[in-house]
Formats: C-alpha cells, sequence, structure tokens
C-alpha cells in the first residue's frame, strides 16, 4: 500500500453504521433464503418472516441516516488525511471522475498494472455506492413491503409494474443475488488491494507502521491534530 492511513478516514459513525448493514445484510439473506424455502431450520417460518421484515427496517433505516450523516455529520478524511470534510464531498462524481472509468476498468481487468489516482474512492466505487447500492435497497424495500400482508394493498400499484406479486418475489429474489455479488466483489478488493484499511474501516485500528504523525497520541507527543479528537 503506496499511502499512509488515518482513523479520521473511517470517524466511529461512520464505523457503527457500516457494521449495522453488514450484520443486518447477513440475517436479511439468512432469512430471505429460508422464507423462499419454505424451510423452518431458523424457526417457525412466521417468526423468520417477522425477523425478516424487522431487520428490513434496520438495514433501511441505517441507509437513511447514512445519507443524513454525509450531508450534516462531522465528515471524514481523505486517505492519510486528519482534517474532515462533509461525507458527501468525497461520494461525489466530478469530470476527472468519468474521464477515469476507462482506466479503472481496464485496472480492475488486469489490462492496467497501475492504479489510477484516488483522493479517497475510485470512480467505479462512487458509482457503486452512490447509484447501485442506493437502487438496490430501495428495489428491496419497495418489493418487500409489497409482498408483507399488512402494506400489500397500498403497494399493489407497484406489484401492477411488475406483472404481480410473482413479478415481484422473481425481482426481490434477484435483485438479492446482485447485491450479493457486488458484497462478494467489495470484499474480495478490499482483502486484495486494502487489507490494512479493513481494520481501519472495521475497528479504526491503523497498523504502526502506516500511521500518520498525529493520528495517535503516543506517535507525536503534544500534538493537537485533528486525529486525537476522533
Amino acid at each position: 500500500m503506496a499511502h499512509k492511513l488515518t482513523r479520521l478516514e473511517h470517524p466511529w459513525p461512520a464505523v457503527l453504521m457500516h457494521w449495522s448493514h453488514l450484520l443486518s445484510f447477513f440475517v436479511l439473506i439468512a432469512t430471505g433464503l429460508a422464507i423462499h424455502a419454505h424451510s423452518d431450520a431458523l424457526g417457525p417460518i412466521g417468526t423468520v418472516r417477522q425477523i425478516h421484515f424487522v431487520v428490513m427496517y434496520v438495514f433501511v433505516l441505517t441507509a437513511i441516516v447514512r445519507i443524513y450523516w454525509a450531508f450534516f455529520g462531522a465528515g471524514s478524511a481523505v486517505l492519510g488525511g486528519t482534517t474532515r470534510v462533509r461525507d458527501w464531498r468525497h461520494f461525489g462524481m466530478g469530470a476527472a471522475d468519468w474521464k477515469a472509468i476507462p482506466s479503472w476498468i481496464a485496472y480492475y481487468t488486469f489490462f492496467r498494472k497501475t492504479k489510477p489516482a484516488v483522493v479517497k474512492y475510485g470512480a467505479l466505487q462512487k458509482i457503486t455506492y452512490m447509484v447501485l447500492f442506493p437502487l438496490g435497497i430501495l428495489v428491496m424495500a419497495l418489493s418487500g413491503f409489497a409482498m408483507f400482508t399488512p402494506t400489500a394493498g397500498a403497494m399493489a400499484w407497484f406489484a401492477n409494474i411488475f406483472g404481480g406479486l410473482n413479478g415481484v418475489r422473481l425481482m426481490h429474489y434477484w435483485t438479492m443475488w446482485i447485491l450479493i455479488v457486488f458484497f462478494m466483489i467489495h470484499l474480495y478488493l478490499v482483502l486484495v488491494e486494502e487489507p490494512a484499511q479493513a481494520a481501519t474501516m472495521l475497528a479504526r485500528t491503523v497498523p504502526p507502521t502506516m500511521r500518520v504523525p498525529g493520528d495517535y497520541a503516543h506517535d507525536a507527543p503534544g500534538s493537537t491534530a485533528v486525529g486525537q479528537k476522533a
């Protein structure tokens, strides 16, 4: 890894919301597959449905809070930085990002050996985080409400768009697999490209050899860097 790391790249609010999304994602997959298979391996199917629906609320509300925090929270730092800026600035696509898309595709498909320059997130990451994941969450939430008996009546318009409940079920099921594939790609890239950053992202731990002076108090006695206040 060429760049240094700081804990302010991933402040505690972002870490906690990341964990909330991660754990609820796994619970939704497990309960969703059990519901799809009509299996009682995880317990009575009625209870599993209730758990699935409650955890869906956790997942969606976490996404809403994460978006709110991106615009109004204390923010986070760029790679190796100790100064926070509003988090939405890290996700916005600029002209340079659009131009860099072919380079990122070439890099990820092994046609380019060097990694394109990046401030915090690459162009494809930004598209995934800002478009694909929110769209997937929206589709899953709307289709879930369309299938849930207490809300099915109010969501009949949505079901009609896809030809009825069977169409909604198929869309819900295959969207789940699309999100799983994106998660697996995300996990692979984190472990291969940025293994040290995984610890920072999940537990805000930075290896000593990759720390920026001032991020940890004992690395720079008397320092008043922003990193100490995280």
